[in-house]
């Protein structure tokens, strides 16, 4: 019969040193551990599904309001009114303003959006503002997260089936389970032979839909933009490219992507006149409707039912949703002059105006009627939006319901 090993002394002195090490690494690891630092509390019992509102009021008064520093629009998803300030992601009771659940991180937002039912989160780090969680915005518990190499400061928008996160170097388009789709521009580090780490152009603007990226890019050694139509391809890195020179179009001169639907783009052209131009996949020009003037920088363009509609600081210029089809054009009426893009509540168009809302339908333009409201002064545009009832603007920094 073998004979049993024996533990010697410096057996168990090993063993135990071992042990501490590793325990040592584990809470080493904990410590600075992404975990750690973060703060995530769930709603107490799932949110309510969103009645659509019967009528549109006739008053509006506040109901609520809390600061959104990092949201650009107000985000409504999953029966919830959502805001991003400082370090926080919140989910709030459209009708009451308390707060259902929060998410917050021991790092400032880069920027709050949504995508599908989740609420989506972009927070930096080391490689740029590329740390990106999603809270399942009816239950506030936690969903898919990625993180990659982005930009500082980078720009959010979805039209709800897509994330689109746009920076000066790099942009990426992430479905809902936060997988990329497509991807286009400047790396930290190679990735195949011969693809450069920093292209020879920035971007001045983009917008997306679920199949298309658009983009302005103003390349060195080129005295004109080029608008640069992208559409994922097999490979997320290597995306279908079309390049569309903009003659005469220099950067500084304020063109811009004003919307994208499917693979149809509405690009804004200062030269040889202000114009909004209608820009197929091919690259050509299918429609074009002049404006008034230069837009605003501040320009603001949102999708409101079956419609586009774009504040260019002056006037509204609504577009079907569908092929972006110019419809009409909503101007100052009197003292009341528009004052952001649309929203549609109980099938009318209201678009707010510096002395509260005008309706209209959203077919014709037809005017309806005018809903009084005062607000305080607001740096740039104010965007609307409808939870149920309430309707929503986003006022600066600041998110404001009204009822």
């Amino acid at each position: 019969m073998v004979k049993p090993e024996r533990r010697t002394r410096t057996d168990l002195v090993v063993a135990a040193a071992i042990a501490g090490v590793v325990a040592l690494v584990v809470a080493v690891v904990w410590w600075t551990s992404d975990a750690r630092a973060t703060v995530s509390r769930p709603a107490d019992n799932p949110l309510p599904a969103l009645k659509p509102a019967a009528e549109v009021p006739n008053l509006l008064r506040q109901l609520w309001s809390a600061p959104s520093a990092e949201t650009s629009a107000p985000v409504v998803v999953g029966g919830a009114v959502v805001t991003g300030d400082g370090q926080t992601m919140a989910g709030h009771d459209p009708g009451t303003g308390d707060t259902v659940w929060s998410y917050a991180r021991d790092l400032e937002l880069c920027g709050v959006t949504w995508v599908y039912n989740y609420a989506v989160a972009v927070y930096p780090d080391v490689r740029g503002c590329g740390q990106v969680s999603t809270v399942d915005a009816k239950t506030g518990r936690r969903g898919p997260a990625r993180t990659s190499y982005s930009d500082k400061h980078v720009t959010l928008s979805s039209d709800g089936t897509a994330v689109l996160s746009a920076g000066e170097t790099r942009l990426e388009l992430w479905r809902s389970d936060m997988v990329r789709m497509l991807s286009y521009g400047a790396l930290d580090a190679p990735i195949k032979p011969g693809t450069p780490a920093s292209p020879d152009c920035r971007f001045t603007s983009a917008a997306a839909s679920s199949s298309a990226v658009s983009v302005l890019e103003a390349c060195a050694n080129q005295s004109d933009l080029r608008l640069t139509l992208l559409r994922p391809s097999d490979e997320e890195d290597t995306p279908e490219v079309k390049y569309v020179q903009q003659k005469g179009v220099s950067d500084g001169a304020g063109a811009r992507v004003v919307a994208v639907t499917e693979t149809t783009t509405a690009l804004y052209v200062p030269t040889p006149k202000p114009r909004v131009d209608i820009i197929d996949e091919t690259g050509t020009v299918i429609d074009s409707t002049v404006v008034s003037g230069p837009p605003s920088p501040q320009a603001t363009a949102s999708r409101a039912g079956d419609l586009i509609t774009w504040w260019t600081g002056e006037d509204l210029m609504v577009f079907s949703a569908n092929n972006l089809q110019y419809k009409y054009t909503v101007a100052a009426v009197g003292p009341n002059a528009p004052v952001g893009p649309a929203t549609v509540m109980a099938g009318r168009l209201m678009v707010p105006v510096s002395g509260g809302y005008d309706l209209f339908d959203p077919a014709t333009g037809q005017g309806d009627r005018h809903i009084a409201l005062q607000r305080s002064p607001v740096d740039g545009p104010v965007v609307p939006a409808v939870a149920g009832s309430t309707l929503l603007e986003q006022r600066g920094d600041e998110l404001v319901a009204l009822g």
